[in-house]
């Protein structure tokens, strides 16, 4: 097959998240398996093109990400013109393949399903102080309405669902992201597909050792709310007055706090200020030093809001480390229902601190899962399997395509 990938993220000009790592992993995984894979991306810094085997990578410079959208579909015209690609993906999140949709209606198109933007938005909102709240709840009624703490939200109004109305496939990683997306946003869900992200761990990670004993929790990711950073907060102290050894480390930038003159290393390093000797925090650090920092960690620790499809996940699984991970979103499929990890109920302090306390004091435990996780990655995640599972969805998508211009089925439910 002919494949086109779109996307503003991609490593290493834009490896901003997880949209990044999985449009890499993927589009090498594809060129691996015989398939012409070109991806159309942006940059800060250069406009080109890079030639791999079987992979060319095009590079734009756009005003920003907003207008990516329209910028890149000259790009990829001269390149469909000349390929005649068979198929299309791209991701949900600012619905980046619009423009290249609307120009080329006959072309198959799959949607990613990373996370909606509606979803992030509600996942990530940063709740308000009590004086802010008594504010904002007077400021209300003064002017004659009712408070509410944000706008509604109408998802036949949301360009990314409008998006999704045009696509032959939606394809997510996790059942928990189909359930979500289909019962948000009313869609047919033979329409949906199961496709989880490829992974290719590192060498280097699976020749950790099981049986470390560094008497350290890592979190790994993004310092904000949605991660579940705040319920890491308060499960810390829980921990150290049952296990006073036990050390903390932060890999990750840090996000806005809920308190708006303190970033969320600053704001997590106010409220545990009596715990400062068990604490430390790394920053951001580099995607190939990861494995570096798992094998300093006897357990990794992700009690996320809400989660698609984690990659740091999989990261942790390959190291054989000790997983405790919310059970909110597809971390619980990842983590076979709690067979590979400890499974965590999110916002809840105790049971976070009880898990974490459970591996910290049972180490032949913590060991054993370890062990479970790495030959998950290796089996369940293999490449061939994600490989035939990523080629399946493509197919699907080029017969439902060809099938609308004989019975023009309808995505609606």
């Amino acid at each position: 097959m002919k494949i086109a990938f779109v996307s503003y993220e991609y490593p290493p000009d834009n490896a901003i998240g997880g949209i990044a790592t999985y449009v890499q992993q993927a589009a090498h995984l594809l060129a691996q398996r015989g398939h012409t894979v070109e991806v159309f991306t942006a940059s800060p810094t250069r406009t080109g093109c890079e030639a791999f085997p079987g992979l060319k990578v095009h590079r734009i410079q756009p005003l920003n990400r907003t207008s990516f959208p329209q910028e890149i579909l000259a790009t990829f015209a001269q390149r469909h013109h000349v390929v005649n690609f068979d198929v299309i993906e791209g991701p949900d999140c600012g619905a980046e393949g619009r423009e290249i949709r609307q120009q080329f209606p006959d072309l198959p198109f799959v949607l990613k399903l990373h996370t909606p933007s509606y979803m992030l938005a509600a996942i990530s909102h940063i709740p308000m102080t009590r004086l802010a709240q008594a504010r904002f709840f007077l400021g209300s009624l003064r002017r004659g309405k009712w408070p509410q703490s944000s706008p509604a939200y109408h998802y036949r109004a949301d360009p990314e669902y409008q998006h999704a109305l045009h696509a032959d496939v939606l394809s997510g990683p996790s059942q928990a992201i189909l359930h979500q997306v289909q019962t948000d946003w009313q869609l047919n869900p033979a329409n949906f597909i199961n496709v989880p992200l490829p992974y290719i761990p590192p060498a280097i990670s699976l020749d950790i050792p099981l049986d470390t004993s560094t008497q350290r929790v890592t979190f790994i990711g993004r310092l904000e709310i949605r991660k579940g950073i705040l319920d890491l907060m308060r499960a810390i102290p829980l921990v150290l007055q049952q296990y006073p050894a036990a050390k903390f480390r932060f890999v990750g930038p840090a996000w806005p706090s809920p308190q708006a003159n303190l970033n969320m290393q600053e704001y997590l390093s106010q409220k545990l200020r009596r715990y400062a000797a068990s604490l430390e925090f790394v920053g951001a650090v580099p995607l190939d030093r990861i494995p570096e920092y798992l094998a300093q960690t006897d357990i990794c620790v992700f009690p996320s809001i809400w989660e698609n499809f984690p990659l740091v996940c999989l990261e942790s699984m390959a190291a054989g480390r000790g997983v405790v991970g919310s059970h909110a979103g597809g971390m619980a499929e990842m983590l076979d229902g709690g067979n590979a990890g400890l499974l965590i109920p999110p916002k809840q302090p105790k049971p976070l601190a009880e898990a974490l306390l459970q591996l910290l004091q049972d180490p032949d435990r913590r060991q054993q899962l370890g062990g479970i996780a790495r030959e998950r990655v290796l089996t369940e995640y293999s490449l061939e399997n994600i490989g035939q599972r990523q080629e399946a969805s493509y197919q699907a998508a080029i017969t439902r395509h060809q099938l609308k211009f004989t019975n023009s089925p309808s995505i609606h439910a």
